[in-house]
């Protein structure tokens, strides 16, 4: 059997799944854990404010897991005052006594001997899956309501990390709340594939600029298709593409604004179907920002999902309903945003500023009416959500299919069983 790695070990003392019958130090001292602490993500020991009783003193501190003892020293925490507040080493092998600054020896908890080797068995066997989920074959055995409460646990994940990119953009603008709305809301319009180029559009060329346009969707159309780099080519001799090249040609110079800033080569239209087409989407935004006077205000202060998907139904100006591309009339009209669409632009765009404004200005509330978005849309149909439903978890909502997609992504594909609630309690059975 392999050395267990620290994950494991961490495990093994986050829940205590050890053999606690008169647990001794390598010193011999009589040890009693009073509380293992709580998991510590980011630097220093790995478990902070824990309380354990060594002989008759109780000490309270951090815990620190190595596979060996000696581990200490290769990751250099004799140096690190970080360290100096250790009062338990809990390794899977002791093979060097620990010293803190002052000389005095750090108690060792030696877990080899004490741990069930069927336990580090079950968790090898996690890891060496090859399976997409790697408990797939055992994962209708536990509990529904430990599945739910993953979902709950990883939808407030993803919650956090969009979030935090949004304040990252926050912070970015000057803490503008209007201008990181718009570019929340580019990216979201870029949907998966042209998240990444609208959101550099979006941070080229400022709303307040598009907004000093308001009335004329024409020249908010120029700015944007012009920027992007897909005005159309010098061979096309439509009168709209050739009026709005020379409408760029004028504002581009007004503005310094340079053609292509974003280029023609970063956005994809492969594998999209004709209706997500970058060309339309900045058609549709285009509209959405002559109709808005205040993107931020939509995203935020709508009260109902039916008023969002009212505000947010973008249409398009006369060309873009024949055309998906330039010069070639469409065999059927081009539909407006659809209701999944819109949706995808309430998750994507709306929920997260919700939670980035709930954290920056102390609004509860604000939190509350993301959740209830998430609680009240419909669950999003892609190939991860079915994975999890061929599995038999319910998926019903955007809260659920939003958990879903983080528990694959960063928990599933990752192997990160022993983080995950289902994980761990399969490895207790």
């Amino acid at each position: 059997m392999p050395t267990p790695n620290e994950a494991f070990l961490s495990y093994l003392w986050q829940y205590q799944q050890f053999n606690h019958n008169a647990p001794q130090t390598e010193r011999g001292e009589m040890l009693q854990v009073l509380h293992p602490g709580r998991l510590n993500t980011n630097a220093g020991a790995d478990f902070q404010e824990a309380r354990v009783r060594i002989d008759d003193v109780e000490w309270v501190g951090t815990v620190e897991i190595h596979a060996r003892s000696s581990d200490w020293f290769q990751h250099q925490h004799q140096h690190d005052q970080a360290y100096e507040n250790v009062v338990l080493h809990v390794v899977w092998e002791h093979d060097a006594p620990v010293y803190r600054r002052d000389g005095t020896e750090i108690p060792t908890l030696t877990l080899a001997s004490r741990t069930d080797l069927s336990l580090l068995g079950r968790y090898q066997a996690l890891l060496d899956s090859r399976e997409v989920i790697p408990c797939a074959a055992q994962f209708g055995r536990v509990a529904e309501i430990t599945r739910f409460s993953m979902l709950d646990k990883t939808l407030m994940q993803r919650l956090q990390t969009k979030a935090g990119a949004v304040a990252e953009l926050f912070d970015a603008n000057g803490q503008d709340w209007e201008e990181t709305a718009w570019q929340v809301l580019a990216r979201a319009f870029g949907a998966k594939l042209n998240a990444d180029p609208m959101g550099q559009l979006a941070r080229t060329i400022p709303l307040k600029l598009l907004q000093k346009h308001r009335g004329n969707l024409f020249q908010i159309e120029a700015l944007l298709l012009g920027t992007a780099g897909l005005l159309p080519p010098p061979d096309c001799i439509d009168d709209y593409a050739i009026r709005l090249t020379k409408e760029f040609d004028f504002l581009g110079a007004k503005y310094n604004l340079p053609e292509k800033a974003v280029g023609p080569q970063v956005w994809k239209f492969m594998r999209l179907r004709p209706a997500n087409f970058p060309t339309v989407r900045l058609a549709q935004l285009a509209w959405l920002i002559d109709q808005q006077p205040s993107i931020f205000s939509l995203l935020i202060h709508a009260k109902s999902i039916e008023e969002y998907r009212k505000l947010l139904s973008a249409n398009q100006s006369g060309y873009w309903e024949t055309h998906y591309v330039w010069g070639k009339v469409a065999a059927a009209p081009v539909p407006s945003l659809g209701q999944q669409a819109l949706d995808n632009l309430l998750i994507n765009a709306a929920v997260p500023l919700l939670v980035c404004y709930a954290q920056e200005r102390d609004q509860p509330a604000a939190l509350d009416r993301a959740i209830a978005l998430l609680e009240n849309l419909p669950a999003e149909q892609n190939q991860i959500i079915s994975i999890y439903t061929d599995l038999g978890q319910k998926i019903t909502s955007a809260f659920d299919s939003q958990g879903a997609i983080e528990w694959y992504t960063q928990f599933c594909t990752q192997h990160q069983c022993l983080r995950c609630n289902v994980g761990a309690t399969l490895l207790k059975q």
